[in-house]
């Protein structure tokens, strides 16, 4: 896709769940687990199902950053993104109809597992490594007794109520489809919903900003509420720059673009760790309340940095890369 083409996808996507989501309907929602109105949508604009398998990963980075922006509570990212790309890649077929979970863990140890979506989903996939050899089965969710859960941004973390599953198919997977490689697409797409909700975040905080007055003057023209706005822009800046350095290697295939999908996690996780402290420290108490809307974003970037690997997890795996690079080779890798 070219700029033209991203821009207008985007575009799409946020004037179509802009007509149908909202704050109170994103909580509201939370008790059902999904919002059916926004899943329905997504739908209808052909970017969910069978059709979401077609989409490139650039395409779908930037439906999850709609996703993200609009704080709409939808399986998106596991079900189209990552399980059904899975599923196609190793052929098992899929359903438009159904919605799909993935879990990174062997069907014999399942213990204390939780699946995002699982109560929605139709089938669950498992990648795993095992005997050396990486593998994908599935099996019907409704085998797995799950009991409902939720992530910090409302979304269904159901816990497995079974030690162990009995796939109803199990297929040994290349390199390309491993679990390196499904946690690696993981954490990209929770990187391009994370930079969506960053943006509402800073937005709203501007608008608070430049809204609320204080000793007969707007809170934007204090000296130290600028450096914040400023910071917060920096850092989202920052975040959205090494993520599309991480697309483009992307397009080189899984392990070119390991070491770039390491170090857009760790920096945007950074960003969203700096830009909910910012804005909640502009807005005050309120921000904290139910009744306004900018918790649904900062609980959205807390839940999302700690999934498919937080900053730890990836800044080790980004050091060791380096530093196998050894003295001679690293300011070539760094520049290039």
């Amino acid at each position: 896709m070219n700029d033209t083409q991203t821009d207008m996808l985007a575009d799409s996507v946020s004037r179509a769940l802009g007509d149908v989501v909202t704050p109170r309907g994103t909580v509201e929602a939370e008790a059902k687990g999904i919002d059916a109105k926004a899943w329905n949508t997504l739908r209808a604009l052909g970017l969910a199902g069978e059709d979401a398998a077609t989409l490139s990963f650039e395409e779908q980075a930037t439906v999850l950053e709609a996703i993200g922006y609009a704080a709409a509570l939808v399986p998106y990212a596991d079900s189209e993104a990552i399980a059904r790309w899975l599923a196609h890649g190793v052929g098992f077929a899929t359903s438009s109809e159904e919605v799909l979970a993935i879990v990174m863990a062997s069907p014999n140890a399942l213990s204390r597992q939780r699946i995002a979506w699982g109560r929605h989903s139709a089938r669950t996939f498992f990648s795993y490594a095992e005997g050396g050899r990486n593998w994908v089965a599935v099996m019907s969710t409704a085998e797995l007794a799950l009991a409902n859960g939720a992530n910090l941004a409302g979304e269904p973390h159901d816990k497995c109520g079974v030690d162990r599953a009995q796939p109803t198919e199990v297929r040994a997977v290349s390199d390309e489809f491993s679990p390196a490689a499904v946690g690696q697409r993981g954490a990209l797409c929770r990187g391009a919903a994370m930079l969506g909700a960053a943006r509402k975040a800073q937005e709203l905080t501007l608008q608070y900003a430049a809204d609320r007055k204080q000793f007969g003057k707007p809170l934007a023209q204090f000296q130290m509420i600028q450096s914040y706005l400023a910071q917060m822009a920096g850092e989202l800046s920052a975040a959205s720059a090494i993520f599309a350095t991480a697309l483009r290697a992307a397009e080189r295939g899984a392990r070119a673009s390991r070491v770039e999908a390491a170090a857009a996690k760790v920096r945007i996780g950074q960003a969203a760790h700096t830009i909910t402290a910012l804005a909640h420290q502009v807005h005050g108490a309120i921000g904290f309340t139910e009744e306004y809307s900018l918790q649904l974003w900062t609980r959205r970037l807390w839940a999302w940095r700690e999934e498919f690997g937080n900053e730890t997890d990836w800044a080790r795996e980004l050091g060791s890369a380096v530093i196998a690079l050894g003295p001679d080779a690293y300011w070539e890798r760094i520049t290039q």
